[in-house]
Protein backbone atom coordinates (compact mmCIF):
# COMPACT_ATOMS: atom_id res chain seq x y z
CA UNK A 1 0.00 0.00 0.00
CA UNK A 2 1.77 3.16 -0.70
CA UNK A 3 2.57 5.95 1.79
CA UNK A 4 0.05 8.20 0.19
CA UNK A 5 -3.26 6.05 0.69
CA UNK A 6 -1.83 5.16 4.28
CA UNK A 7 -1.87 8.60 5.47
CA UNK A 8 -5.28 9.13 3.77
CA UNK A 9 -6.46 6.19 5.93
CA UNK A 10 -5.30 7.10 9.10
CA UNK A 11 -5.88 10.63 8.64
CA UNK A 12 -9.45 9.58 7.93
CA UNK A 13 -9.29 7.39 10.99
CA UNK A 14 -8.43 10.42 12.93
CA UNK A 15 -10.92 12.49 12.21
CA UNK A 16 -13.42 9.74 13.08
CA UNK A 17 -11.98 9.44 16.28
CA UNK A 18 -11.27 12.94 17.15
CA UNK A 19 -13.89 14.91 16.16
CA UNK A 20 -16.92 14.18 18.68
CA UNK A 21 -14.90 15.57 21.18
CA UNK A 22 -13.23 18.96 18.89
CA UNK A 23 -16.72 20.01 17.93
CA UNK A 24 -17.57 20.22 21.47
CA UNK A 25 -18.62 23.99 21.76
CA UNK A 26 -17.71 25.23 24.92
CA UNK A 27 -13.96 25.67 26.84
CA UNK A 28 -12.86 22.56 29.06
CA UNK A 29 -10.02 22.64 31.52
CA UNK A 30 -7.50 25.30 31.19
CA UNK A 31 -8.87 25.16 27.06
CA UNK A 32 -9.84 28.98 27.40
CA UNK A 33 -6.30 29.91 29.38
CA UNK A 34 -4.04 28.42 26.69
CA UNK A 35 -6.30 30.61 23.88
CA UNK A 36 -6.72 33.18 25.81
CA UNK A 37 -2.52 33.47 26.61
CA UNK A 38 -2.15 32.80 22.41
CA UNK A 39 -4.43 35.62 21.40
CA UNK A 40 -2.71 38.15 23.52
CA UNK A 41 0.19 37.02 21.61
CA UNK A 42 -0.94 37.57 18.54
CA UNK A 43 -2.45 41.34 19.87
CA UNK A 44 1.18 42.30 20.87
CA UNK A 45 3.10 40.50 18.91
CA UNK A 46 5.66 39.47 21.85
CA UNK A 47 6.39 35.82 20.56
CA UNK A 48 9.28 34.76 22.90
CA UNK A 49 7.71 36.11 26.35
CA UNK A 50 3.93 34.57 26.94
CA UNK A 51 1.38 37.01 28.50
CA UNK A 52 -1.37 36.78 30.63
CA UNK A 53 -3.69 39.66 30.77
CA UNK A 54 -0.81 41.74 30.19
CA UNK A 55 1.38 40.10 32.23
CA UNK A 56 4.52 37.92 31.67
CA UNK A 57 4.12 34.50 32.09
CA UNK A 58 6.74 31.48 32.53
CA UNK A 59 4.62 28.57 33.29
CA UNK A 60 4.66 27.03 30.05
CA UNK A 61 6.90 27.89 27.08
CA UNK A 62 5.92 29.21 24.06
CA UNK A 63 5.44 26.60 21.81
CA UNK A 64 2.01 25.73 22.42
CA UNK A 65 0.56 28.96 21.56
CA UNK A 66 2.88 29.80 18.40
CA UNK A 67 0.87 26.38 16.99
CA UNK A 68 -2.37 28.10 18.09
CA UNK A 69 -2.00 31.37 16.84
CA UNK A 70 -0.97 29.76 13.30
CA UNK A 71 -4.11 27.73 13.81
CA UNK A 72 -5.72 30.96 14.21
CA UNK A 73 -4.45 32.44 11.41
CA UNK A 74 -4.75 30.19 9.00
CA UNK A 75 -8.28 28.69 10.51
CA UNK A 76 -9.99 31.60 12.25
CA UNK A 77 -10.67 31.15 16.28
CA UNK A 78 -13.58 28.99 16.40
CA UNK A 79 -13.36 25.75 18.66
CA UNK A 80 -12.34 23.40 15.81
CA UNK A 81 -9.43 25.74 14.72
CA UNK A 82 -8.23 25.59 18.39
CA UNK A 83 -7.90 22.28 18.28
CA UNK A 84 -6.91 21.83 15.05
CA UNK A 85 -2.85 21.22 16.30
CA UNK A 86 -3.98 18.67 18.82
CA UNK A 87 -5.31 16.54 16.07
CA UNK A 88 -2.73 17.18 13.43
CA UNK A 89 -0.23 15.91 15.88
CA UNK A 90 -1.71 12.82 16.24
CA UNK A 91 -2.21 12.06 12.96
CA UNK A 92 1.35 12.48 12.27
CA UNK A 93 2.50 10.48 15.48
CA UNK A 94 -0.05 7.47 13.86
CA UNK A 95 2.43 7.89 11.14
CA UNK A 96 5.41 7.50 12.60
CA UNK A 97 4.11 4.60 14.44
CA UNK A 98 3.14 3.13 11.25
CA UNK A 99 6.15 3.74 9.57
CA UNK A 100 8.54 2.67 12.75
CA UNK A 101 6.68 -0.62 13.22
CA UNK A 102 6.19 -1.78 9.38
CA UNK A 103 10.00 -1.78 9.00
CA UNK A 104 10.41 -3.82 12.31
CA UNK A 105 7.13 -6.03 12.50
CA UNK A 106 5.47 -6.05 9.21
CA UNK A 107 1.97 -4.47 8.18
CA UNK A 108 -0.55 -5.99 10.60
CA UNK A 109 1.83 -4.55 14.02
CA UNK A 110 2.19 -1.19 12.04
CA UNK A 111 -1.76 -0.81 11.52
CA UNK A 112 -2.60 -1.95 15.45
CA UNK A 113 0.19 0.58 16.38
CA UNK A 114 -1.15 2.99 14.16
CA UNK A 115 -5.43 2.54 15.20
CA UNK A 116 -4.47 1.62 18.59
CA UNK A 117 -3.14 5.46 19.10
CA UNK A 118 -5.85 6.72 17.57
CA UNK A 119 -8.58 4.92 18.77
CA UNK A 120 -7.14 4.83 22.23
CA UNK A 121 -10.09 5.81 24.67
CA UNK A 122 -7.68 8.44 26.10
CA UNK A 123 -7.35 10.07 22.57
CA UNK A 124 -10.85 10.13 21.84
CA UNK A 125 -12.53 11.51 25.17
CA UNK A 126 -9.56 14.09 25.88
CA UNK A 127 -6.93 14.87 22.76
CA UNK A 128 -8.75 16.98 20.86
CA UNK A 129 -8.31 19.57 22.58
CA UNK A 130 -6.62 23.38 22.82
CA UNK A 131 -4.93 22.21 25.87
CA UNK A 132 -0.98 21.59 25.69
CA UNK A 133 -0.62 17.97 27.06
CA UNK A 134 -1.89 16.52 24.01
CA UNK A 135 0.71 17.81 21.74
CA UNK A 136 3.42 17.59 24.50
CA UNK A 137 2.48 13.57 24.45
CA UNK A 138 2.76 13.21 20.95
CA UNK A 139 6.31 15.22 20.54
CA UNK A 140 7.71 13.12 23.52
CA UNK A 141 6.25 9.68 22.24
CA UNK A 142 7.89 10.79 19.17
CA UNK A 143 11.07 11.97 20.43
CA UNK A 144 11.30 8.23 22.69
CA UNK A 145 10.21 6.04 19.47
CA UNK A 146 12.95 7.95 17.54
CA UNK A 147 15.26 7.56 20.33
CA UNK A 148 14.87 3.63 20.74
CA UNK A 149 14.71 3.04 17.27
CA UNK A 150 17.85 4.84 16.59
CA UNK A 151 19.64 3.28 19.47
CA UNK A 152 18.36 -0.17 19.06
CA UNK A 153 19.58 -0.10 15.13
CA UNK A 154 22.39 2.78 15.32
CA UNK A 155 20.78 5.00 13.01
CA UNK A 156 22.11 8.33 13.81
CA UNK A 157 19.06 10.36 11.68
CA UNK A 158 17.34 8.35 14.30
CA UNK A 159 18.46 9.76 16.96
CA UNK A 160 18.81 13.39 15.73
CA UNK A 161 14.84 13.29 14.77
CA UNK A 162 14.59 12.46 18.54
CA UNK A 163 16.49 15.20 19.81
CA UNK A 164 14.55 17.53 17.55
CA UNK A 165 11.31 16.27 18.96
CA UNK A 166 12.28 16.13 22.46
CA UNK A 167 13.64 19.61 22.02
CA UNK A 168 9.69 20.98 20.58
CA UNK A 169 8.70 18.67 23.94
CA UNK A 170 10.74 20.89 26.22
CA UNK A 171 9.51 23.73 24.50
CA UNK A 172 5.80 22.60 24.69
CA UNK A 173 5.83 22.02 28.59
CA UNK A 174 9.36 22.32 30.04
CA UNK A 175 10.92 19.72 32.31
CA UNK A 176 8.23 17.01 32.77
CA UNK A 177 9.59 15.46 29.33
CA UNK A 178 12.43 14.54 31.16
CA UNK A 179 10.07 12.43 33.62
CA UNK A 180 9.79 10.27 30.49
CA UNK A 181 12.95 10.29 28.87
CA UNK A 182 14.79 8.97 31.88
CA UNK A 183 13.63 5.92 31.67
CA UNK A 184 14.67 5.30 28.29
CA UNK A 185 18.07 6.51 29.13
CA UNK A 186 18.71 3.92 31.69
CA UNK A 187 17.44 1.35 29.22
CA UNK A 188 20.56 3.08 26.77
CA UNK A 189 23.04 2.87 29.13
CA UNK A 190 22.85 -0.77 30.37
CA UNK A 191 22.17 -2.04 26.65
CA UNK A 192 24.43 0.64 24.56
CA UNK A 193 26.44 2.33 26.91
CA UNK A 194 25.05 5.48 25.19
CA UNK A 195 26.78 4.83 22.27
CA UNK A 196 25.54 8.16 20.04
CA UNK A 197 24.67 10.41 23.09
CA UNK A 198 25.89 13.85 21.19
CA UNK A 199 23.68 12.76 18.38
CA UNK A 200 20.32 13.21 20.02
CA UNK A 201 21.80 15.50 22.96
CA UNK A 202 22.65 19.13 20.74
CA UNK A 203 19.71 19.71 19.17
CA UNK A 204 17.55 18.61 22.54
CA UNK A 205 19.57 21.73 23.85
CA UNK A 206 19.97 23.58 21.31
CA UNK A 207 16.73 24.67 20.84
CA UNK A 208 15.27 25.34 24.08
CA UNK A 209 18.40 26.87 25.00
CA UNK A 210 18.22 29.60 21.88
CA UNK A 211 14.74 30.20 23.36
CA UNK A 212 16.26 30.67 27.10
CA UNK A 213 19.36 32.74 25.75
CA UNK A 214 16.67 35.28 24.39
CA UNK A 215 14.85 35.66 27.07
CA UNK A 216 16.78 35.73 29.40
CA UNK A 217 18.51 38.46 28.57
CA UNK A 218 15.45 40.80 30.37
CA UNK A 219 16.05 41.40 34.00
CA UNK A 220 12.07 41.20 34.30
CA UNK A 221 12.25 38.21 32.42
CA UNK A 222 14.72 36.56 35.22
CA UNK A 223 12.70 37.09 38.36
CA UNK A 224 9.48 36.34 36.71
CA UNK A 225 11.21 32.88 35.67
CA UNK A 226 12.31 32.24 38.77
CA UNK A 227 9.17 32.98 40.29
CA UNK A 228 7.67 29.89 38.30
CA UNK A 229 10.46 27.80 38.73
CA UNK A 230 9.64 27.88 42.89
CA UNK A 231 6.00 27.18 41.83
CA UNK A 232 6.33 25.05 39.12
CA UNK A 233 7.52 21.50 38.00
CA UNK A 234 11.02 22.12 40.17
CA UNK A 235 9.32 24.17 43.48
CA UNK A 236 6.43 21.16 43.54
CA UNK A 237 9.04 18.63 44.70
CA UNK A 238 9.34 20.58 47.91
CA UNK A 239 5.89 21.00 48.43
CA UNK A 240 5.93 17.18 49.35
CA UNK A 241 3.85 15.86 52.36
CA UNK A 242 3.91 12.11 53.13
CA UNK A 243 0.58 11.77 53.35
CA UNK A 244 0.17 11.85 49.74
CA UNK A 245 2.05 8.52 49.52
CA UNK A 246 -1.45 6.85 50.44
CA UNK A 247 -1.92 8.61 46.89
CA UNK A 248 0.39 6.10 45.29
CA UNK A 249 -1.91 2.78 44.62
CA UNK A 250 -4.93 5.37 43.43
CA UNK A 251 -2.07 6.67 40.45
CA UNK A 252 -1.06 3.34 39.54
CA UNK A 253 -4.95 2.09 38.86
CA UNK A 254 -5.22 5.58 36.55
CA UNK A 255 -1.74 4.97 34.89
CA UNK A 256 -3.30 1.52 33.94
CA UNK A 257 -6.43 2.84 32.95
CA UNK A 258 -5.26 5.86 30.58
CA UNK A 259 -3.95 2.86 28.48
CA UNK A 260 -6.65 1.44 28.28
CA UNK A 261 -6.85 -1.13 26.50
CA UNK A 262 -3.95 -1.92 24.66
CA UNK A 263 -1.76 -2.30 28.05
CA UNK A 264 -3.76 -5.28 29.15
CA UNK A 265 -1.64 -6.99 26.60
CA UNK A 266 1.09 -6.30 28.26
CA UNK A 267 0.11 -9.23 30.50
CA UNK A 268 -0.17 -11.53 27.78
CA UNK A 269 2.89 -11.79 25.17
CA UNK A 270 4.09 -14.77 22.89
CA UNK A 271 8.42 -15.60 23.41
CA UNK A 272 9.62 -17.76 21.95
CA UNK A 273 13.64 -18.24 22.19
CA UNK A 274 15.65 -15.00 22.83
CA UNK A 275 19.18 -13.87 22.36
CA UNK A 276 20.76 -12.96 26.12
CA UNK A 277 21.86 -9.83 24.38
CA UNK A 278 18.81 -8.14 23.35
CA UNK A 279 17.41 -8.24 19.97
CA UNK A 280 16.94 -4.19 18.20
CA UNK A 281 13.41 -4.93 17.95
CA UNK A 282 13.49 -5.91 21.72
CA UNK A 283 15.45 -3.16 22.91
CA UNK A 284 12.99 -0.88 20.80
CA UNK A 285 10.06 -1.94 22.52
CA UNK A 286 12.05 -1.85 26.39
CA UNK A 287 13.69 1.22 25.97
CA UNK A 288 9.55 3.07 25.64
CA UNK A 289 8.09 0.53 27.93
CA UNK A 290 11.26 2.11 30.28
CA UNK A 291 10.09 5.53 29.46
CA UNK A 292 6.54 4.96 30.88
CA UNK A 293 7.06 2.83 33.97
CA UNK A 294 9.69 5.16 35.29
CA UNK A 295 7.92 7.97 34.82
CA UNK A 296 4.96 6.26 37.00
CA UNK A 297 7.47 5.79 39.33
CA UNK A 298 8.75 9.45 39.45
CA UNK A 299 5.47 10.75 39.30
CA UNK A 300 4.63 9.63 42.95
CA UNK A 301 6.88 12.05 44.03
CA UNK A 302 5.09 14.73 43.21
CA UNK A 303 2.17 16.04 45.32
CA UNK A 304 -0.69 16.14 43.07
CA UNK A 305 -0.09 13.44 40.73
CA UNK A 306 -1.98 14.72 38.02
CA UNK A 307 -3.34 12.71 35.50
CA UNK A 308 -2.85 14.28 32.53
CA UNK A 309 1.29 14.31 33.37
CA UNK A 310 0.59 10.26 32.23
CA UNK A 311 -1.01 11.08 28.92
CA UNK A 312 2.42 10.35 27.02
CA UNK A 313 2.47 6.72 28.52
CA UNK A 314 -0.66 6.43 26.36
CA UNK A 315 1.47 6.15 22.62
CA UNK A 316 3.67 4.90 24.62
CA UNK A 317 2.52 1.57 26.12
CA UNK A 318 0.43 1.33 22.45
CA UNK A 319 4.04 1.16 20.32
CA UNK A 320 5.44 -1.19 22.97
CA UNK A 321 2.59 -3.80 22.96
CA UNK A 322 1.07 -3.55 19.51
CA UNK A 323 3.69 -6.81 18.18
CA UNK A 324 1.92 -8.82 21.07
CA UNK A 325 -1.14 -7.71 20.43
CA UNK A 326 -1.11 -7.91 16.50
CA UNK A 327 0.73 -11.71 17.64
CA UNK A 328 -2.83 -12.46 19.13
CA UNK A 329 -4.85 -11.30 17.01
CA UNK A 330 -3.02 -14.04 13.74
CA UNK A 331 -3.88 -16.80 16.34
CA UNK A 332 -6.22 -19.07 14.82
CA UNK A 333 -7.90 -20.11 17.92
CA UNK A 334 -10.86 -19.14 20.10
CA UNK A 335 -10.94 -16.90 22.89
CA UNK A 336 -9.19 -17.57 25.63
CA UNK A 337 -11.24 -17.72 29.93
CA UNK A 338 -10.37 -14.32 30.55
CA UNK A 339 -10.83 -12.65 27.26
CA UNK A 340 -14.46 -14.47 27.17
CA UNK A 341 -14.85 -13.26 30.46
CA UNK A 342 -14.10 -9.66 29.48
CA UNK A 343 -16.28 -9.56 26.73
CA UNK A 344 -19.27 -11.18 28.75
CA UNK A 345 -18.60 -8.50 31.32
CA UNK A 346 -19.14 -5.34 28.91
CA UNK A 347 -22.59 -7.62 27.66
CA UNK A 348 -23.76 -7.59 30.20
CA UNK A 349 -23.07 -3.90 31.41
CA UNK A 350 -24.67 -2.86 27.89
CA UNK A 351 -27.77 -4.82 28.57
CA UNK A 352 -28.09 -3.17 32.87
CA UNK A 353 -27.48 -0.20 31.12
CA UNK A 354 -30.57 -0.23 28.38
CA UNK A 355 -32.56 -1.73 31.60
CA UNK A 356 -31.48 1.50 33.34
CA UNK A 357 -31.78 4.28 30.75
CA UNK A 358 -35.95 4.20 30.99
CA UNK A 359 -35.71 4.77 35.07
CA UNK A 360 -33.03 8.05 35.11
CA UNK A 361 -35.10 10.93 35.88
CA UNK A 362 -33.19 12.82 32.79
CA UNK A 363 -34.18 12.61 29.44
CA UNK A 364 -32.89 9.30 27.48
CA UNK A 365 -29.97 10.47 25.48
CA UNK A 366 -30.77 9.94 21.79
CA UNK A 367 -27.60 8.20 20.90
CA UNK A 368 -26.15 6.54 24.39
CA UNK A 369 -29.06 3.36 23.81
CA UNK A 370 -26.81 2.79 20.44
CA UNK A 371 -23.12 1.90 22.47
CA UNK A 372 -25.70 0.42 25.11
CA UNK A 373 -26.95 -2.14 22.28
CA UNK A 374 -23.50 -2.96 20.22
CA UNK A 375 -21.86 -3.75 23.41
CA UNK A 376 -24.86 -6.43 25.03
CA UNK A 377 -24.34 -8.06 21.40
CA UNK A 378 -20.82 -8.44 21.51
CA UNK A 379 -20.45 -11.83 23.39
CA UNK A 380 -22.49 -13.07 20.27
CA UNK A 381 -19.95 -11.25 17.88
CA UNK A 382 -16.48 -11.21 19.63
CA UNK A 383 -15.43 -15.00 19.40
CA UNK A 384 -11.62 -15.29 18.04
CA UNK A 385 -8.60 -13.11 18.82
CA UNK A 386 -9.04 -11.56 15.42
CA UNK A 387 -12.40 -9.70 16.53
CA UNK A 388 -11.31 -9.53 20.10
CA UNK A 389 -8.70 -6.99 18.65
CA UNK A 390 -11.12 -5.17 16.28
CA UNK A 391 -13.71 -4.29 19.22
CA UNK A 392 -10.80 -2.39 20.83
CA UNK A 393 -10.22 -0.72 17.93
CA UNK A 394 -13.36 0.46 17.06
CA UNK A 395 -15.81 0.62 19.96
CA UNK A 396 -13.98 3.97 21.38
CA UNK A 397 -14.82 5.33 18.51
CA UNK A 398 -18.51 4.35 18.63
CA UNK A 399 -18.33 5.85 22.02
CA UNK A 400 -17.31 8.56 20.48
CA UNK A 401 -19.57 9.23 18.03
CA UNK A 402 -22.91 8.16 20.91
CA UNK A 403 -22.22 8.34 24.81
CA UNK A 404 -19.46 11.54 24.50
CA UNK A 405 -22.20 13.19 21.60
CA UNK A 406 -24.35 13.05 24.33
CA UNK A 407 -22.50 13.98 26.99
CA UNK A 408 -21.08 17.38 24.41
CA UNK A 409 -25.10 18.02 23.75
CA UNK A 410 -25.50 18.33 27.59
CA UNK A 411 -22.63 19.84 28.45
CA UNK A 412 -22.83 23.23 26.60
CA UNK A 413 -26.32 24.07 28.41
CA UNK A 414 -25.43 22.60 31.94
CA UNK A 415 -24.52 24.52 34.49
CA UNK A 416 -20.96 23.77 34.43
CA UNK A 417 -20.52 25.01 31.12
CA UNK A 418 -18.06 28.49 30.27
CA UNK A 419 -19.33 29.74 26.82
CA UNK A 420 -22.96 30.48 27.71
CA UNK A 421 -22.12 32.51 30.45
CA UNK A 422 -19.84 34.13 28.74
CA UNK A 423 -22.31 35.57 26.10
CA UNK A 424 -24.33 36.47 29.05
CA UNK A 425 -21.79 38.51 30.61
CA UNK A 426 -21.07 40.53 27.33
CA UNK A 427 -24.90 41.32 27.01
CA UNK A 428 -24.31 42.73 31.16
CA UNK A 429 -20.94 44.49 30.75
CA UNK A 430 -21.96 46.05 27.06
CA UNK A 431 -25.56 47.47 29.17
CA UNK A 432 -22.69 49.21 31.47
CA UNK A 433 -20.51 50.81 28.81
CA UNK A 434 -18.03 47.90 29.56
CA UNK A 435 -15.25 47.29 27.08
CA UNK A 436 -11.67 45.38 26.84
CA UNK A 437 -10.36 48.89 27.28
CA UNK A 438 -12.02 49.70 30.59
CA UNK A 439 -12.34 46.28 31.81
CA UNK A 440 -9.34 45.01 33.80
CA UNK A 441 -8.87 41.76 35.19
CA UNK A 442 -8.24 41.33 39.51
CA UNK A 443 -7.28 37.89 40.45
CA UNK A 444 -8.14 34.84 38.84
CA UNK A 445 -10.52 35.19 35.81
CA UNK A 446 -11.36 31.90 34.31
CA UNK A 447 -10.40 32.36 30.25
CA UNK A 448 -13.19 30.61 28.94
CA UNK A 449 -15.84 33.00 30.70
CA UNK A 450 -13.40 36.07 28.74
CA UNK A 451 -13.16 34.30 25.37
CA UNK A 452 -16.73 34.09 25.30
CA UNK A 453 -17.74 37.72 26.71
CA UNK A 454 -15.28 38.50 23.52
CA UNK A 455 -12.89 40.07 26.16
CA UNK A 456 -9.52 40.37 26.38
CA UNK A 457 -8.47 42.77 29.09
CA UNK A 458 -5.50 43.56 30.58
CA UNK A 459 -4.90 42.99 34.17
CA UNK A 460 -3.74 41.24 37.25
CA UNK A 461 -3.72 37.75 38.20
CA UNK A 462 -1.46 38.33 41.07
CA UNK A 463 -2.80 41.16 42.28
CA UNK A 464 0.68 43.13 42.40
CA UNK A 465 -0.69 46.52 42.56
CA UNK A 466 -3.80 48.92 43.27
CA UNK A 467 -6.58 48.95 40.11
CA UNK A 468 -7.14 51.38 38.00
CA UNK A 469 -9.65 50.73 35.21
CA UNK A 470 -12.57 51.32 35.34
CA UNK A 471 -14.37 48.40 35.60
CA UNK A 472 -12.62 45.08 37.62
CA UNK A 473 -13.46 41.66 36.81
CA UNK A 474 -12.93 39.12 39.13
CA UNK A 475 -14.65 35.95 41.16
CA UNK A 476 -16.83 36.34 43.92
CA UNK A 477 -15.02 33.31 45.89
CA UNK A 478 -11.57 35.51 45.74
CA UNK A 479 -13.05 38.37 47.21
CA UNK A 480 -12.08 38.38 50.60
CA UNK A 481 -8.28 37.32 49.82
CA UNK A 482 -8.12 40.23 47.41
CA UNK A 483 -6.52 43.58 49.13
CA UNK A 484 -9.98 46.20 49.63
CA UNK A 485 -10.72 47.92 46.98
CA UNK A 486 -12.86 51.34 48.37
CA UNK A 487 -12.91 52.81 45.41
CA UNK A 488 -14.71 50.26 43.60
CA UNK A 489 -18.64 49.50 44.32
CA UNK A 490 -20.22 46.24 42.69
CA UNK A 491 -22.36 46.65 39.35
CA UNK A 492 -23.26 43.50 38.46
CA UNK A 493 -23.12 39.76 40.01
CA UNK A 494 -23.31 36.25 37.49
CA UNK A 495 -23.38 33.26 39.33
CA UNK A 496 -23.08 30.09 37.06
CA UNK A 497 -22.06 26.17 37.84
CA UNK A 498 -18.29 27.64 37.38
CA UNK A 499 -18.58 30.20 40.10
CA UNK A 500 -19.82 33.98 40.49
CA UNK A 501 -17.97 36.35 38.90
CA UNK A 502 -18.41 40.28 40.03
CA UNK A 503 -18.19 43.43 37.90
CA UNK A 504 -17.20 46.51 40.26
CA UNK A 505 -17.26 49.60 38.83
CA UNK A 506 -15.00 52.75 39.85
CA UNK A 507 -17.26 55.19 42.00
CA UNK A 508 -17.46 58.58 40.70
CA UNK A 509 -14.99 61.09 41.01
CA UNK A 510 -12.27 58.67 42.38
Amino acid sequence: MSRARVALILLAATLAAMLPHALTRDWNGTEGRRVQIAMEMLRSGEWLVPTLFGEPTFAKPPLHYWLLCGAHSIFGDGYLAMRLPSMVAVWLLSLLAFGLHRRAFGAATAWIAALGIVASPMVVAHFATAEIDPVFACFTAGSLWSLAFGVARERKLALVAAGVLGALALLHKGPPYLLFASGAWLVWLRRRGMRGFLYYAVPLCALPGVWIALVLTSPIAISEASATASTETVGRLFGHEWIELLEIPLLLVRAVLVQAPLVFWCFWEHRSKRDARMDPDDLTLRMCSGAAVLAVALLALFPDKPTRYLLPNVPLFTFAVAPAVAHYALRASKLGHIATGSVRVLGVLGALTLLALPWIPAPIPPRTPVLAVVAALMPMWVRTPRAMVAMCLWLPVLAGWTALADWRDRHVIGPRAVAVHGVRMEHELRRLGATSETVEGYGHVHGGLLLGASLLPLGQEYVRRAPTARFLLLEAKGVSALPARPDYEERLRLCTGRGVWVVEERRAGR
